[in-house]
C-alpha cells in the first residue's frame, strides 16, 4: 500500500497561530480595559503634594461623575505634577476656569482629583495643555499620627497619669449634675436654633457694622492723631489753662454775689413775663401770618406804592372831624369774636394776600362803649330810605317826598317810632293839600300817600 502524505500546513503552525491568536485577544482585550485605544486631553495639575495614596489610573471627577483619569505622576522642584487625561466627551461641560482638589474617599482610601465648578463659570471650556493648580490636599493620617506622636513625647506620662487621677476625682459622684447641666444645655441651644435666622442676620448686621468701622478707621485714626495734638497743647500751655480756670471760679463767684441777692426779683420778673409769652405764644401763628405777608406785600408791589427808590413816600391825607373824648367807662371795648378755625387766631389768606378777595363781610358781637347801638349792624336802621327834595324848588314848591318812615323790625319787641328814633332827623311832614293842576307820582311801596 502506497503512503498518501496531507497536503496543508503542520500541525505546529497550527498551534503557533493559535497561541498568538489568544495573546492578541488578551492583549486586545486588556488594552480596551486600559483605554489604550482611546483618545484623551491631556491637562496639567500641580499641587504642594499629591499624598501617599495617588497612583497612575486614579480618577477625575467633576460632581461625582468620572470625567477622566490620572496618566502620570512625576515631581518638579518643590511641587507635583499630575498629567491628567480628560474624556473628550466631557471636555465640553468643564469650564476653562474649574477648580481642582486632591481628596481622598476615606481617610484610608485613595486619593483622586475633584474638579470644582467655579461660582462664575467661564464660558469658554477648558482646553488641551491647560495648567490647573490644587487648592489643598486632604490629611494624610500618617501625618495625624506623627502630630499626636509629637504630643505625646512632649507630654510627661506621670504628670498626665495625676492629671487624669484629678480629673477623675472632680467628676466622681458629679453625673446627676452634669446629666442637668447637659439638659440645660440642650434647652439653650434648641432655644438658639429656634432663633438661628436673627442670629444670622446678627452676623450680617455685624459684617456692616465692621466695614463701616474699617472704611471709617483712617478718620478714627486721623482723630486720634488730632488728639494727641490737642493733649500736646494742653500740657504745653498748663500754667495759661490753670490761669483761665481761676478766672472762671472768680467770674462765677462774681455772678453769684450780683445774682444771689437779686434772686427773688428775677423770680418775679419771670413770673411777670409768663402772661405775655402765653399771649404771644397764642397769638404766634397771627404775627407770624403778619410778618411773613409783610414780606410778601414788600416783595410783590408795596414797596413801589410806597415810593420804592428810598428817597421818596406816597402819602395819602383827609382832614375829617375829630372822634369824641374818651370816657371811662362809657367807651370801654366789646369784643365777644372769636379767630380763626376752632376759636384760634388766624391767618386768613396770609401770606398770599390775593386770596383774601373778594372780601367777606363778617358780622361780629364787637364795639365800642357801653351802648349796645353804637355800631348798628343791622340793616333796619337805614332809614328812610330815600328824601326827595326836588318838589319844594317848582314854580308851586311842593313838600319833599321821602319813605321808608317804618323800618322791618330790628328789636326783640314792638319797635318805637321813627319819631323816637330821629327827632330831628326826621320832623313830621306839613299837611299841605296838593295842587289839583300838578299831576302826582304813585307812592312808593310801604310810603304814605301825601
Amino acid at each position: 500500500m502506497d503512503d498518501t502524505r496531507e497536503t496543508g500546513l503542520h500541525p505546529g503552525w497550527w498551534t503557533a497561530i493559535l497561541v498568538a491568536a489568544i495573546c492578541a485577544f488578551v492583549y486586545v482585550c486588556s488594552a480596551l480595559f486600559s483605554g489604550t485605544f482611546r483618545s484623551f486631553v491631556p491637562v496639567t495639575l500641580t499641587a504642594d503634594r499629591s499624598g501617599l495614596v495617588m497612583e497612575s489610573g486614579a480618577k477625575v471627577k467633576m460632581r461625582g461623575v468620572v470625567v477622566g483619569r490620572v496618566a502620570q505622576i512625576h515631581s518638579r522642584g518643590s511641587d507635583v505634577v499630575l498629567k491628567i487625561e480628560l474624556l473628550p466627551g466631557s471636555v465640553t461641560n468643564i469650564p476653562a476656569n474649574v477648580e481642582a482638589r486632591i481628596e481622598a474617599t476615606t481617610a484610608f482610601g485613595a486619593k483622586y482629583v475633584n474638579l470644582i465648578p467655579p461660582p462664575h463659570p467661564s464660558v469658554r471650556h477648558i482646553a488641551e495643555g491647560a495648567v490647573l493648580r490644587s487648592d489643598n490636599v486632604s490629611t494624610e493620617v500618617n501625618t495625624v499620627f506623627e502630630n499626636l506622636t509629637t504630643v505625646l513625647a512632649q507630654v510627661e506620662p506621670a504628670k498626665l497619669n495625676a492629671t487624669l487621677t484629678a480629673l477623675a476625682g472632680g467628676l466622681r459622684g458629679q453625673g446627676p449634675r452634669i446629666g442637668e447641666a447637659i439638659s440645660d444645655a440642650n434647652q439653650v441651644l434648641l432655644a438658639l436654633n429656634a432663633r438661628t435666622h436673627t442670629i444670622t442676620q446678627d452676623f450680617r448686621s455685624l459684617k456692616g457694622f465692621s466695614d463701616a468701622y474699617s472704611g471709617a478707621a483712617p478718620d478714627l485714626l486721623t482723630a486720634l492723631d488730632a488728639v494727641s495734638v490737642t493733649s500736646t497743647t494742653v500740657t504745653d500751655h498748663a500754667s495759661q489753662l490753670d490761669t483761665l480756670l481761676l478766672n472762671v471760679i472768680g467770674l462765677s463767684r462774681s455772678g453769684v454775689d450780683l445774682l444771689g441777692p437779686n434772686r427773688q426779683n428775677l423770680i418775679i420778673s419771670v413770673n411777670n413775663l409768663a402772661p405775655t409769652a402765653d399771649l404771644l405764644m397764642k397769638y404766634n401763628p397771627m404775627l407770624t401770618c403778619m410778618l411773613v405777608g409783610a414780606d410778601w406785600f414788600l416783595q410783590n408791589g408795596g414797596l413801589e406804592s410806597g415810593g420804592g427808590n428810598g428817597k421818596s413816600a406816597i402819602v395819602d391825607a383827609a382832614i375829617l372831624f375829630g372822634d369824641d373824648v374818651y370816657r371811662y367807662p362809657d367807651h370801654l371795648p366789646k369784643v365777644n369774636a372769636t379767630g380763626g378755625p376752632g376759636g384760634k387766631p388766624g391767618c386768613g389768606s396770609l401770606p398770599i394776600a390775593d386770596n383774601n378777595f373778594p372780601v367777606k363781610q363778617l358780622v361780629t358781637d364787637t364795639g365800642w362803649g357801653s351802648n349796645p347801638n353804637d355800631i348798628r349792624t343791622k340793616p333796619g336802621w337805614g332809614h328812610p330810605f330815600y328824601v326827595d327834595y326836588l318838589p319844594s324848588t317848582r314854580a308851586v314848591p311842593g313838600t319833599p317826598r321821602y319813605g321808608g318812615t317804618n323800618p322791618p323790625n330790628p328789636w326783640p319787641s314792638v319797635p318805637p317810632p321813627p319819631s323816637a328814633l330821629w327827632p330831628a332827623l326826621l320832623p313830621p311832614p306839613p299837611q299841605v293839600a296838593p295842587d289839583p293842576a300838578v299831576p302826582q307820582a304813585p307812592p312808593a311801596n310801604g310810603s304814605p300817600t301825601p
